[in-house]
């Protein structure tokens, strides 16, 4: 009886401190609250504000002043407006704010307000007057002016004074409030050493409870230790004793069965019996434990059925004996059925491998596709070079122009989608290095200031980072950022201005760039989504500006990649401010010699050259008398053979053409070149291997070699150059690209080598151009695509080439009837041919000859489809031979 009274009464006391500590708790946040409260609001004081606008006005007073001064025609008028406009929105603010409202209605400045409004509104008849009125009264502008100094000057000094009584105010208020947060937050400390007293008091009186009843308890509580779903009590023998309603759902075995049986023979599969039985005999002999006590482990077990299953199992030994006492040691087993989870790791991991190919697969298509469609690009584009320079009427010349401009926004356009597809897929393989940031940016804007001249547009930058301009980081990737959204401020602003600014963020290492326009702005319900794939924000018919809306979507997966972020502030009709922040670490040493240059290409140039440093040998540009440069060309599609030639030609240059990889090493060993061009994928020997045998059998010292090809992807550039050439020219190739690399990578003209050209090469894979170019050909009315391979050609070397082109299609189409399995060498006849083909024109044929490259076995149906395909564009190509 006294016990429980004494248990009520400690009750009784500690739910009264509870109810105390409780209350002088919510006193404690309540007051905390109202002091964080006040610390905000003196954060961001209205003083503060109210201060800085009256010293602004008076600053913007002086500037006026001084604008009048300075103005002495009437171009410096827009100045004076301006100004004024500024100071006139500053005195409205001071006039209609209620933050002014007791500086305005101070005894002192009663008078000021009214004073000042009057000589503004009568500066208004000078400012909004014409402007031949406004040069004659600016000296009287400047008068009232001088006079309205003063008054601002009092207003100010009458903000100071203000300021000075509301922070003491303030101030005093705020001691109040910390004075009553210390008392309670005492009496709270208080209240709680006397809870904690209390608590300790009862904590002793359950521990001597514990103890009466802990050996009754044992054994129940190692079994909810070890308890998940299954549950075994067995003991050292190995016999079950315990055997609960969820063990048996998963064995199969009724409580009867399995009490007092050896639990190896039971749910022990038979390949692991032994090492169970070694296990409880070490546990025994030394207590060396091998499962038990060592957490959840996963096993398998085995149902009455006989099917062996995973588990998931932990095993706790306990042992009651206490104080020298001998007692029995059991085990407590717990085990849960997996094999549900076994099954869906295993589909996930099935699941995600299938994504994972899928991803690779995508890769792979997209670069194989973008090669696909650079090959005849490179026929489509070098043939409309060729025709501008093939003496075209003004209307054939836009006919013209609007084939290049289509055919490079197409390019543009491939090559977002696999820009697109690498960031996704984390492809970067641009190493970082040390560039010059400021001249990177400095460049950028320099290219874009003739579109903003053009738009009315002012563009200006400015850089702060500090001691170096030298940074550790990408400047391809920062450049492709830069370019897109410094392009897009451009183009979506007119009459208007576009910023750059450059900043450090203190001494950290993270450069913070913005860009900001006063364009059309973007809705806020827009800000969201501009930067997901293939967003356009006006994709009416009447749209203004092109494009995949991919752009921003590339730059945000860049921006990221590099361990940045980019965000968007814009108002509709106001302008739009990009915020860019990138991890850029300052570097002491000098900006690397290979950095890119930051100013690109025009918006067409889309061949997207790889360049590097000029070598130190003199150019042909800069030679007083160019001479004519022997130019080696290995490429395996003919027809982009020829446009090439045919491009070089023009330039004035002797060119010697091989078909393949083996014959370029050979036409190297046989006579020395001034430059080679050497496409990548050819078969045999592909353009790596073949600049490899070039470089490591010195047939070519001294001597560039640049990579053709249609590969864009950033890692197949750095294999390209890796593998010892100079550049890397994206197709299609244009003549002026070609004039250019010539420029910087041919070496001087050398002396005819006296080495003969191997004679056995057949001169159908292996001539030398003359150094004359051929008179260009003049159009006279609109041509199929075959007329026009003839008109850029001449019609003796078309004829030539569309009856052998005719053979190898008859050849191919034979070898296919008779072959079990398609072999390498067929399929890559059938891409050879299906590139010219796409020149040509015959794009079913095309896509016809493509399906049985990537055709499984003989081709099957496509082999029909190829058939019929050639037969449909075999009556063209004879049309074309007998005319």
């Amino acid at each position: 009886m006294k016990l429980r009274s004494n248990s009520f009464f400690s009750r009784g006391v500690l739910i009264a401190i509870a109810v105390v500590v409780a209350l002088l708790a919510v006193q404690s946040v309540r007051l905390g609250r109202e002091v964080l409260f006040r610390l905000d609001g003196l954060s961001t004081a209205a003083t503060d504000s109210l201060q800085w606008t009256l010293s602004q006005a008076e600053i913007e007073h002086l500037k006026l002043e001084n604008a009048v001064l300075a103005a002495e025609t009437v171009e410096d008028l827009a100045q004076v407006r301006r100004k004024f406009d500024i100071l006139f929105s500053r005195i409205m603010t001071i006039r209609e704010s209620r933050t002014f409202a007791p500086v305005r209605n101070a005894p002192d400045n009663a008078g000021i307000m009214p004073r000042v409004q009057q000589r503004i509104d009568y500066l208004i008849t000078y400012i909004d007057g014409p402007d031949e009125a406004l040069l004659f009264g600016l000296p009287r502008v400047s008068e009232i002016l001088e006079e309205n100094r003063t008054d601002l000057r009092n207003l100010a000094l009458a903000g100071l004074t203000e300021h000075a009584r509301a922070s003491e105010e303030k101030r005093l208020n705020f001691f109040d409030l910390l004075s009553r947060l210390a008392i309670v937050v005492l009496a709270l400390l208080v209240a709680l050493t006397m809870t904690t007293l209390m608590m300790g008091r009862l904590y002793q009186r359950g521990k001597r409870l514990a103890e009466r009843t802990r050996e009754a308890v044992a054994r129940m509580r190692a079994m909810v230790t070890s308890s998940l779903d299954a549950i075994l009590v067995v003991d050292s023998d190995g016999k079950i004793q315990e055997f609960n309603g969820a063990a048996e759902a998963i064995f199969g075995y009724s409580r009867a069965e399995a009490t007092g049986a050896n639990m190896a023979d039971l749910i022990v599969p038979d390949h692991l019996r032994e090492a169970h039985a070694e296990g409880m005999e070490r546990f025994r002999t030394s207590g060396q434990e091998t499962v038990i006590g060592k957490g959840r482990i996963q096993l398998e077990a085995k149902r009455k059925s006989g099917e062996v299953f995973p588990v998931e199992l932990s095993i706790t030994a306990s042992k009651p004996a206490e104080d020298g006492e001998e007692g029995e040691t059991v085990f407590v087993s717990y085990l849960r059925d997996i094999s549900d989870r076994i099954a869906a790791e295993r589909e996930l991991r099935n699941a995600r491998d299938k994504a994972l190919a899928g991803e690779r697969a995508k890769a792979e298509l997209l670069t194989v596709m973008s090669h696909e469609m650079r090959t005849p690009l490179t026929g489509v584009l070098g043939a409309v070079d060729l025709l501008c320079d093939s003496g075209l009427s003004a209307e054939q010349s836009g006919y013209v122009t609007m084939i290049r401009q289509s055919g490079d926004r197409l390019m543009g356009h491939v090559n977002d989608v696999l820009q697109l597809s690498n960031l996704e897929s984390s492809v970067d393989n641009e190493n970082r290095r040390i560039f010059d940031l400021a001249k990177l940016v400095g460049e950028l804007v320099k290219s874009q200031q003739p579109a903003a001249r053009q738009a009315g547009n002012e563009l200006s930058w400015s850089c702060n980072l500090g001691p170096t301009n030298n940074v550790l980081g990408r400047p391809l990737a920062v450049q492709r950022v830069l370019q897109k959204i410094l392009q897009n401020a451009v183009d979506f602003t007119r009459d208007g201005a576009v910023a750059v600014e450059v900043q450090r963020l203190g001494s950290s290492d993270r450069v913070e760039i913005s860009i900001a326009d006063t364009g059309k702005g973007i809705a806020e319900d827009d800000l969201d989504r501009i930067f997901e794939d293939f967003i356009r924000l006006d994709a009416s018919y009447s749209r203004s500006s092109e494009g995949t809306g991919l752009g921003l979507a590339i730059t945000r997966r860049t921006v990221e990649a590099m361990g940045g972020d980019i965000s968007c502030e814009s108002e509709l009709g106001e302008g739009s401010l990009f915020t860019i922040s990138l991890p850029l670490p300052a570097s002491g040493q000098s900006a690397s010699n290979t950095t890119a240059s930051a100013a690109p290409a025009a918006a067409a140039d889309t061949h997207d050259a790889v360049q590097k440093e000029p070598q130190a040998a003199a150019s042909v540009a800069e030679q007083q008398d160019p001479q004519a440069l022997d130019i080696l060309v290995v490429e395996d599609n003919e027809i982009n053979r020829i446009l090439v030639e045919k491009m070089l030609r023009n330039l004035g240059h002797r060119v010697t053409l091989a078909p393949g990889g083996a014959e370029g090493v050979a036409a190297a060993r046989d006579r020395d070149f001034n430059l080679i061009f050497m496409d990548i994928s050819m078969p045999g020997v592909d353009g790596i291997e073949a600049t490899r045998q070039i470089r490591n059998g010195h047939l070519a010292d001294g001597v560039d070699i640049v990579a053709l090809t249609a590969h864009v992807a950033p890692q197949d550039h750095a294999r390209i150059l890796a593998a010892g050439m100079a550049e890397v020219v994206t197709k299609p190739v244009h003549k002026s690209t070609l004039a250019d690399v010539i420029d910087r990578r041919a070496t001087l003209p050398l002396v005819r080598s006296r080495r003969p050209v191997a004679k056995s090469m057949p001169t159908t894979k292996l001539t030398a151009a003359a150094q004359t170019p051929e008179p260009a050909p003049a159009a006279a009315r609109e041509l199929s695509d075959i007329e026009q391979f003839f008109d850029a050609l001449g019609r003796d070397r078309g004829v030539e080439f569309l009856a052998e082109y005719k053979g190898d299609m008859e050849q191919l189409l034979a070898d296919l009837h008779s072959c079990e399995d398609l072999s390498d060498p067929l399929r890559a006849e059938a891409h050879r041919l299906a590139g010219s083909a796409a020149v040509l024109g015959f794009g079913a044929l095309r896509h016809a000859l493509l399906d049985i490259e990537n055709a499984d076995g003989n081709g099957g149906t496509d082999l029909m489809r190829l058939q019929a395909e050639w037969d449909e564009a075999q009556g063209e190509i004879t049309s074309h031979l007998a005319a």
